[in-house]
Parts: C-alpha cells; sequence; structure tokens
C-alpha cells in the first residue's frame, strides 16, 4: 500500500490517457489504468514504465542503477518514481489493448540489452503501446545536431567562394604597394 506521502509526490496531467481518463486527484492504485505509460524526471532525461495494476510498474532499469546497466524488471511505483513526480505519457498511438500493453511489457522481463540510443526505456515503452520502438529524447538532440552539421557543411562549401570575395574586396580597397 502506497503511503500518505508517495501519494502526495505524484502528479498526473489533467490531459487523459489515451486508454482511459484519468483524475488528477485519483489516488495510484485507483486511477491508473492498466498498460499506462508512466514518466517521471530524472536528472537530464525522464524514466519511462508501464503501469501493470497492483501499484506494480514494468520498466527498464537501464542507468536507472546510477551508471550499472539494468534488465527490464517489475518494481513498485515508489521504486519506479525514486520519490519524484510521476505523470502519464501518452505521445504515442496505442496499437494495442491495455491487457496486451501489460503482456508485451512483460514478456520482456529479464532483458538485459540496454542501450541509451538504440533501447532505452522510453523505446521500451512505445514498443509495448505501438509496436514501435522510439524515443523523442534520443531523436531530438540528434536531429538538431544533424542539422547544425548541414548547416556546418553548407559553409565550409562556402568558404572558398568567401574567401575569394573577401581577397577581391581588399585588393579593391588597400591599393598593392
Amino acid at each position: 500500500m502506497l503511503s500518505r506521502r508517495s501519494l502526495e509526490l505524484v502528479w498526473l496531467r489533467l490531459k487523459p490517457h489515451p486508454a482511459a481518463a484519468v483524475s488528477q486527484t485519483a489516488g495510484l492504485g485507483q486511477g491508473l489504468v492498466l498498460g499506462t505509460h508512466l514518466v517521471t524526471s530524472r536528472r537530464g532525461y525522464t524514466h519511462h514504465g508501464i503501469y501493470v495494476g497492483r501499484g506494480m510498474v514494468v520498466h527498464y532499469a537501464g542507468l536507472s542503477r546510477f551508471l550499472h546497466s539494468g534488465p527490464v524488471e517489475e518494481v513498485t511505483i515508489s521504486r519506479f518514481s525514486m520519490g519524484r513526480a510521476v505523470r502519464i505519457g501518452g505521445n504515442c498511438e496505442l496499437t494495442y489493448s491495455p491487457h496486451e500493453i501489460v503482456l508485451r511489457a512483460r514478456s520482456r522481463l529479464g532483458e538485459n540489452e540496454y542501450h541509451v540510443l538504440r533501447n532505452n526505456c522510453e523505446h521500451f515503452c512505445n514498443w509495448c503501446i505501438s509496436g514501435r520502438s522510439r524515443s523523442r529524447q534520443v531523436e531530438r538532440p540528434l536531429a538538431i545536431a544533424l542539422r547544425a552539421l548541414v548547416a556546418a557543411a553548407n559553409c565550409a562549401n562556402r568558404l572558398p567562394f568567401m574567401v575569394g570575395s573577401l581577397r577581391a574586396m581588399v585588393g579593391r580597397v588597400v591599393p598593392a604597394g
């Protein structure tokens, strides 16, 4: 059973979960629907898990154990949250029913193939919900880095032209002497 303090630490957005509406004031055990995608903040990233009922969450422990990689495991909500607020994720379209989402999450219990860029906790949750393994928190920085790389390459391509133009301008302004 969750303590009153644990319940106070949980914050649920007013936006309803795609599977069912969850009110902001609902207690964890009473308001969460099986298969709900849960998200909690960590230093510099968000951690994701799937609610599987009776106050339990299946998540990829990954780097949640500091710098030691951990497997997919089933833990209490309080262990999943580590004392931080929990909100409902819902940026992914449901392909499976809540019951199927729970079965998919539990089918990977014990898996220990965590990779921060290719197989993290968000990849895991989105795979459970939609069948698509993706992580927005990985995709966003990669897209920004790619745009910066393209911009740098464009500047590098134009550099000889720009240097030539500068030389021509300097030659006209400053008499050769």
